[in-house]
């Protein structure tokens, strides 16, 4: 996966569709759980991907995520545990992990998600976003899938 969202707001906009709309728009956090999970497919599959975990309601129409669906259906295994974690630094992050940036001021919630691994930015579902360059990470979800350490 390179920028999976840059694809999909292009192809929104060479073929106007709501569902490519709602996938460029929103779908960051579940392209970052996929990379996360070491799934790296073209962007165009990852695309398709995020559209059938739609449709399959494992996640939901607007892309936000249902942890406890997601992980299963991408692995095989079910997820132990998902810590929510306010964080002010990704410099202290090993392992891949999503991460929420924001502009100061935004809404709860509301920003960029990236994948950091070793206390850096490893995959950006978009090749520039405001929250990422302008913002500051906020939040991060420690996920711990049963049978894996």
């Amino acid at each position: 996966m390179n920028h999976p969202q840059d694809l999909a707001k292009e192809l929104s906009r060479l073929f106007p569709n709501e569902d490519m709309k709602k996938i460029s728009d929103n779908a960051c956090c579940a392209f970052v759980v996929m990379w996360c999970l070491g799934i790296e497919p073209e962007d165009i599959n990852a695309i398709k991907y995020v559209q059938e975990m739609r449709q399959k309601e494992i996640i939901r129409n607007d892309c936000v995520v249902f942890w406890n669906k997601i992980v299963p259906y991408l692995t095989g295994r079910d997820l132990e545990n998902v810590e929510f974690k306010k964080i002010d630094s990704i410099k202290n992050i090993k392992a891949r992990t999503p991460v929420l940036f924001a502009l100061e001021g935004n809404e709860e919630g509301v920003g960029h998600w990236v994948g950091v691994e070793n206390g850096r930015i490893g995959f950006n579902p978009k090749k520039y976003s405001v929250n990422v360059e302008n913002g500051k990470p906020v939040e991060a979800r420690i996920l711990k899938i049963k049978g894996v350490e």
